[in-house]
């Protein structure tokens, strides 16, 4: 009797184990097979990617270094334009805080199942689909309001799209297995697993980082070279004699401005306040981005014509103060608003009127549109300074930094 009931309850036995062993043999099998390693690893990747251009743009932003822009002038033009500092400050930080945080959630969702009460995996999605609908928004606003792309804006956008699909497709995956953990065994295998996924992703991470990094180095060492060849190093053919001077400092400094640039509008009056301390000379030209600020070229003629009564310095400041007042007038409203100016400034407005709608006006801010352009300038404020190229705004500590290694014996 005894080994007839042994007989019938080893088999039992062996039953129950078999099946608590496949149990743990399908949730390995099941975890290895998931997607949701995968889709991590994409989202991760989307992240670092988007990181990636978001730096180097804003090193762009921050030292005014000409870089690689594979949309020709675009990208000047989109940080020539009013969206470019919101607040402030650089665009492209916004970018690369959200895309480090995204990383973080990333890396969230397999080492926590949970952040401050809610599904990690759901805070992921949440906040990519923020960003991609701040990425739509501002490609939209180059497509209908600036009409010009920036390369690496777009680079960003579709790292966004990217991102947004991995995390909505890591929500709807297990994230995991929820096995029958009848056994130690089985409870040390699982662990086991989800400590390689970790690895993984750590690994993922690493190399994706790391050739991220290069790839933006290699850019920015090749825009600093390249835009250290742009220019005569003594600047002499890059002031015409006829064009305004402020100061008898011994490095010139050159800007190409658009007086409707707010980048502009921030610098001018640093730059003529080291003027007219005769740290510089100042030589100003003309440069309207009239594609994008559509009161640009009657502002530059404004000052121009102001220019030939030896008021340019008075009407630039001017209308540089009053550029909200006139930014989103009609051209004849802004005409007259100009005219308004001249007034102000005791002008003889007749005579000013006149060279305002001149040949010879017109065609000097033509000229210097043109040199512009034969000197690989694409965005307002460029300034040359000691005939070295420096693009987007500068405070003046950076100023006086780049003038003092433009001085002579420096």
């Amino acid at each position: 009797m005894r080994g007839l009931i042994g007989r019938i309850v080893t088999p039992g036995q062996d039953d129950w184990h078999s099946r608590r062993d496949r149990t743990g043999g399908d949730a390995l099998r099941a975890m290895h097979r998931s997607p949701a390693a995968r889709w991590r690893a994409i989202a991760l990747l989307a992240a670092i990617v988007g990181a990636g251009a978001s730096a180097y743009l804003l090193v762009e932003y921050v030292t005014g270094q000409p870089g690689l822009c594979l949309t020709g002038s675009g990208c000047d033009l989109v940080r020539a334009s009013d969206f470019a500092y919101p607040l402030g400050i650089p665009l492209p930080l916004f970018g690369l805080v959200f895309y480090v945080v995204a990383a973080w959630l990333v890396l969230r969702t397999v080492a926590s199942p949970t952040l401050v009460g809610v599904p990690s995996m759901t805070v992921l999605a949440v906040a990519a689909a923020a960003g991609a609908a701040a990425s739509m928004l501002l490609t939209g606003i180059e497509l209908f309001v600036i009409r010009a792309f920036c390369s690496w804006c777009l680079v960003q956008a579709g790292a966004s799209l990217v991102l947004l699909g991995a995390a909505l497709a890591l929500s709807r995956s297990d994230g995991g297995v929820e096995a029958e953990a009848h056994s130690s065994r089985v409870r040390q295998q699982l662990a086991r697993a989800a400590d390689e996924d970790r690895a993984g992703l750590r690994r993922t991470g690493l190399l994706g980082g790391g050739a991220t990094a290069l790839v933006v180095a290699l850019l920015l060492v090749g825009g600093a070279v390249g835009g250290a060849a742009v220019g005569p190093s003594d600047g002499s053919s890059l002031a015409p004699a006829g064009s305004p001077r402020l100061g008898t400092g011994a490095v010139e400094v050159v800007e190409f401005a658009d007086f409707q640039c707010p980048g502009c509008a921030m610098v001018a009056p640093l730059l003529a306040q080291l003027a007219r301390a005769n740290e510089m000379t100042l030589v100003s030209r003309y440069f309207p981005l009239d594609g994008i600020h559509a009161n640009a070229d009657a502002a530059a003629r404004a000052a121009a014509a102001a220019h030939l009564q030896d008021s340019f310095w008075e009407m630039s400041e001017a209308i540089y103060a009053s550029q909200s007042a006139w930014k989103d007038l009609a051209p004849a409203a802004a005409d007259a608003f100009f005219a308004g100016l001249a007034d102000q400034l005791a002008l003889d407005v007749t005579a000013w009127q006149a060279a305002y709608a001149s040949s010879e006006v017109f065609e000097t801010v033509d000229a210097d549109r043109h040199a512009a352009r034969d000197l690989h300038v694409n965005s307002t404020p460029t300034l040359f300074i000691g005939g070295k190229l420096y693009a987007g705004s500068m405070s003046i500590e950076e100023i006086r930094a780049a003038l003092l290694r433009a001085s002579p014996g420096a």
